[in-house]
């Protein structure tokens, strides 16, 4: 069974995500996480999403994964064109709740637990 895919960024934000959200890049090797402080459409139609803070990692896949998270202040904002990313609504494991996923990002619409700034280094709040 393949879930619908959507392109207007707009039916995420009306939902007022309050998790988290996660970016691979396979190119450079690494994950991007944070805690999402909004989501919003800009008046020239592009996604903006800002992490309360970004933290960094190596792909698990890649072996460069650490039990450490770094403190990434330069990736807390995300901006991409409406209607140029596709993504799916999907259920997230049982303690994840609903996400969206978008390639190889992937937004939590409700709070998660275990997104603990305490574990990344570098991090001052």
């Amino acid at each position: 069974m393949s879930a619908e895919m959507h392109v207007d960024w707009q039916e995420v934000v009306d939902r007022n995500p309050k998790g988290y959200w996660e970016s691979q890049n396979l190119k450079l090797g690494t994950v991007i996480h944070g805690p999402i402080e909004s989501i919003v459409i800009d008046e020239n139609d592009n996604v903006i999403i800002t992490l309360k803070w970004a933290a960094k990692n190596g792909l698990p896949d890649k072996g460069t994964f650490k039990p450490e998270w770094q403190n990434d202040p330069e990736s807390r904002i995300f901006m991409f064109p409406n209607l140029m990313l596709p993504f799916v609504f999907e259920e997230g494991s049982h303690d994840k709740g609903e996400r969206v996923r978008a390639g190889l990002n992937i937004l939590y619409l409700d709070e998660v637990s275990g997104i603990d700034p305490a574990n990344v280094i570098g991090l001052q709040l």
